[in-house]
C-alpha cells in the first residue's frame, strides 16, 4: 500500500515537475515600440474650445489648464495646451513668419541641444500656425534624446500647441500614422464658460 501511494504521488507531481522544465524563456515586451493606431476618435475639450481625433489605442488624459490633455502610450506622446492670449494673434503670412523666428529662438533657448529639422506655415481656411519639427534631449523630464514636432495654431483669442514626441528611431512612422492625422484633425472653438 505505501508502495501503491508513492507511484501515486509520482505520477500526479512528475507531469508537474516537467512542465516547469526547459530553456524557454517567455520574452519580455519591446515596451519602445509604439503600435501604429487601431482606428481614431472624437476628443472633444468643448470648456478649452479645443477637438481633435485621437487614436483608439492610446490612452487620453484630461489635464490642468493650460493642458488640455495628454495622448500617450509607451514612449510616445501628444500634449496639447491651450494658453488664452489678449495681444492680436498672427494672421498674414509676415505675421506667422514672425511668430515662427520667435518659436525657434524659444525653443533654442529652453533647450541647447535642439537640432532645427524643419518648419513650415500652416495657412488654411479658419487655421493660421507655426509647425516646428527638430530632436533635443531637455525636451522630456528623463533628458533622454527625443524627436518632437510642434504645432502651433492661433484663432479664437487662443494660441493652441499640439506637441508631439517619440524616440528618434520611430519617430518617421508615429509622425505619419498618428502625429501628422491627429494635427489635420484639430479644430478650434469658442470655449463654453
Amino acid at each position: 500500500m505505501r508502495r501503491t501511494a508513492r507511484i501515486a504521488v509520482a505520477l500526479v507531481v512528475l507531469p508537474a515537475l516537467l512542465a516547469g522544465c526547459g530553456n524557454d524563456r517567455t520574452p519580455v515586451p519591446d515596451l519602445t515600440v509604439v503600435p501604429a493606431p487601431q482606428a481614431f476618435r472624437e476628443a472633444f475639450f468643448d470648456e478649452q474650445g479645443v477637438r481633435f481625433r485621437a487614436p483608439t489605442n492610446w490612452r487620453i488624459v484630461p489635464g490642468d489648464e493650460p493642458q488640455v490633455a495628454t495622448v500617450a502610450i509607451g514612449p510616445a506622446q501628444v500634449a496639447i495646451w491651450r494658453y488664452p492670449r489678449t495681444e492680436p494673434l498672427p494672421e498674414t503670412r509676415e505675421q506667422l513668419d514672425a511668430a515662427r523666428a520667435a518659436l525657434v529662438a524659444q525653443i533654442q533657448s529652453r533647450d541647447p541641444t535642439f537640432e532645427l529639422r524643419s518648419t513650415r506655415l500652416v495657412i488654411k481656411p479658419g487655421i493660421r500656425g507655426v509647425e516646428v519639427a527638430g530632436q533635443g534631449k531637455n525636451l522630456t523630464n528623463e533628458a533622454v534624446r527625443r524627436s518632437m514636432r510642434s504645432l502651433h495654431v492661433y484663432g479664437r483669442g487662443a494660441e493652441v500647441v499640439m506637441d508631439a514626441s517619440a524616440p528618434p528611431k520611430e519617430f518617421a512612422r508615429i509622425n505619419e500614422q498618428t502625429f501628422g492625422p491627429m494635427a489635420r484633425s484639430l479644430k478650434l472653438r469658442s470655449p463654453k464658460d
